[in-house]
């Protein structure tokens, strides 16, 4: 939950970005042999954004009778370039929302800026298939209204991406419990997994998680392993109240283990200061056995991987057995949302002809390329099975346009895709029946939209603290008490009293 960047800032970048959006505003029939013409700002978080004849947009645009006329932004500079586009009322007529539930955005929504398309979905079989769970829906809305195509991703994507070579050089079998996990990265630690004479390696490698805001817990995987001992999914309601995740006891026993890791440099000591690019390189380099992250990682990391050690072979986990079973945390379902501004679409019709557009793009066709990219630049069909043939082209022209579809494909079971690619798959659509969700995620406290951001840090300070030794546990409470004075018992108080109402509708 972002706070508005201050009012300098929005106009700089006001100024930045009069140039990219001064046409946003203009879409429609015209020019371009009666095709629908409309303009759209989205992010890009490959190295460069997808050029103009780049040739899935081609694809696209040639299967929806369509012109898209697309602005793209780094991912890094999105949710402020987002903020002053709205600040600004120079609006694309689809403009893709990252940061969901920061103020800006929560106050557009209830101002009326954006369609609410809701009552639409139904009459799009795609949308209604791909963007109508229910919970996901709970999860984006506003005073019980959807403004927006939520881009869909897999509720139960987290897990355990492990070396499963380093586990068969020592002879170890996949950890089943919170125990044998802690044995495996210590051995990953201590024993030369990798058989290189030498003791340089350590077992799990983690980041800091802070660009998430108030949502952020610290650190990347802790969610993972919080879910492990049975800690709720950043709250619960208990006894008909809300409970945020870090004062109960599972929250706890979740940062000693962590404590246990970092005492015994099983860890990468420098955690704190490790962004996720870096996290991964390490990974890649072969210095750690462990990460925590989503379960496609076993295909992006394994390729990866591979470039720097042929041999290495990577697997996933996900189950772990812990006090509560086997849990995992669900994540909201959804990966940003794309909304329709009032002041460019102007007529239901063309609303209606956006929906058509994102409903047609993942159809089964469509589906199908977003998978393997087209036939003879991207993909052959050997045997009948489609394989990758050029991976440096898909990577290029495939992979940055996956930013623009509401659906990711990550359930789908595809022949060809591989042994791997369809484990992580089947992984996610098993786990769905463990998933712990956070209660209060379609709830909208206004106490935690402008303050959510600067009291969370409190908490994830204090929780890299502990682990790292500087607080002990008395510490980290009156941390905690630090939060519940600053607008944290109000905090509480809004989710307790809007799930109650929420329950009895």
């Amino acid at each position: 939950m972002a706070i508005l960047p201050r009012k300098l800032a929005l106009i700089g970048l006001s100024v930045l970005l009069a140039a990219t959006l001064a046409a946003c505003g203009q879409g429609g029939k015209g020019g371009n042999n009666g095709k629908f013409t409309f303009t759209m700002m989205n992010q890009y978080t490959s190295p460069e954004p997808p050029s103009k004849d780049n040739p899935i947009i081609k694809r696209i645009e040639e299967y929806t009778n369509t012109k898209i006329n697309a602005t793209w932004i780094p991912a890094s500079a999105y949710n402020d370039k987002v903020n002053v586009s709205i600040a600004s009322n120079d609006l694309p007529q689809v403009l893709m929302i990252q940061d969901t539930k920061s103020s800006s955005i929560i106050n557009a929504q209830r101002s009326g800026m954006f369609w609410e398309i809701g009552p639409y979905l139904k009459d799009y079989p795609n949308l209604s298939k791909y963007n109508g769970n229910e919970t996901v829906l709970n999860n984006i809305s506003v005073d019980g209204k959807v403004y927006g195509l939520y881009r869909a991703r897999a509720l139960a994507r987290q897990g355990i991406v492990i070396r499963q070579d380093w586990l068969d050089n020592l002879g170890l079998e996949q950890p089943k419990t919170i125990n044998d996990l802690y044995e495996v990265i210590k051995a990953f630690t201590l024993e030369d997994p990798a058989k290189s004479g030498s003791q340089n390696t350590f077992g799990l490698v983690e980041a800091e998680d802070s660009s998430n805001g108030a949502a952020a817990v610290g650190l990347t995987g802790f969610q993972t392993i919080a879910a492990f001992f049975g800690a709720p999914n950043q709250w619960e309601i208990r006894d008909g109240k809300a409970v945020p995740q870090f004062m109960t006891d599972e929250n706890m026993e979740a940062m000693k283990f962590y404590k246990r890791l970092y005492d015994e440099k099983l860890i990468n000591q420098d955690f704190a200061a490790t962004k996720t690019s870096k996290q991964q390189e390490q990974f890649f380099q072969g210095k750690a056995g462990v990460i925590f992250t989503t379960l496609d990682f076993l295909i992006t990391g394994g390729n990866e991987l591979k470039k720097v050690d042929p041999e290495a072979k990577l697997d996933i986990i996900s189950r772990i057995e812990g006090p509560k079973g086997e849990r995992v945390f669900a994540t909201t379902g959804y990966n940003g949302m794309f909304v329709f501004p009032k002041a460019t679409v102007k007529t239901e019709a063309d609303l209606k002809k956006l929906l058509e557009f994102f409903d047609k793009i993942v159809d089964e066709e469509m589906m199908y390329t977003w998978t393997w990219g087209i036939e003879g630049r991207h993909h052959e069909k050997n045997s009948g099975e489609p394989a990758i043939t050029d991976q440096t082209a898909y990577s290029n022209e495939v992979s940055p346009l996956k930013q623009l579809p509401t659906y990711d494909g990550a359930l789908m079971i595809w022949k060809g895709k591989g042994e791997a690619d369809n484990k992580f798959r089947q992984m996610m659509q098993d786990n769905e029946s463990i998933i712990v969700s956070n209660p209060v995620e379609p709830l909208i406290s206004q106490t935690a939209v402008e303050k959510g951001t600067e009291l969370n840090k409190i908490i994830t300070d204090a929780r890299i603290k502990f682990i790292m030794g500087t607080l002990d546990e008395d510490g980290f409470y009156k941390e905690v008490e630090k939060w519940r004075a600053q607008g944290g018992d109000q905090i509480i108080a809004d989710y307790t009293e809007l799930y109650a109402q929420q329950s009895q509708k």
